[in-house]
């Protein structure tokens, strides 16, 4: 199912969307931008295309492999013990694509 299908008559509350970021940030102004100003259809518009700021970046490449080798490491380990007759049933940690983005954050 296409992700417009899924969001075809869903209702969004913009408040934290149309928010100045930046000069609350920097000041510590509030200022709100109206929906139908420029400014405010570009935030929407980000907002929409899925191109947030924790989307954009993944964890730094050295951190993933250290991450994946410790992964590797402990089902090792648990197949290690299995293999050598210990009464348990092996629990394994699966892969997953954003394991280490996950922990990142």
């Amino acid at each position: 199912m296409s992700r417009t299908m899924r969001r075809k008559n869903e209702r969004y509350e913009y408040t934290w969307v149309l928010k100045d970021w930046d000069l609350y940030i920097k000041c510590g102004i509030r200022v709100r931008h109206d929906s139908r100003s420029s400014a405010g259809r570009n935030a929407i518009a980000i907002f929409h295309s899925d191109k947030q700021v924790t989307m954009g970046t993944s964890a730094p490449r050295w951190y993933r492999r250290l991450y994946d080798r410790c992964r590797r490491t402990r089902n090792n380990r648990v197949m290690k013990h299995w293999l050598d007759g210990k009464d348990f049933d092996p629990l394994f940690e699966a892969r997953h694509r954003h394991g280490a983005n996950w922990s990142w954050w």
